[in-house]
């Protein structure tokens, strides 16, 4: 069973770069890219995720925020 990982960030280029480096292990690992985190929430009500990755600083809702929520 492969790992299921959300990224959250608020700049696309980030995870553009982020989905283009880690494309390799696509097979490992399902993996979600969303840009901030009420999209990440909306995500989380949907799916399960094992792992949450998070930038720190975003507007509206900082990582530390999301993560608190997720909590």
């Amino acid at each position: 069973m492969s790992k299921r990982i959300l990224f959250v960030d608020d700049e696309p280029r980030i995870l553009e770069g982020l989905e283009r480096m880690l494309f390799a292990l696509a097979d490992q690992w399902e993996m979600r890219f969303v840009d901030s985190g009420e999209k990440a929430l909306a995500a989380l009500a949907v799916e399960p995720f094992d792992v949450i990755v998070s930038d720190i600083r975003m507007p509206k809702m900082d990582g530390a925020t999301l993560l608190t929520k997720v909590q």
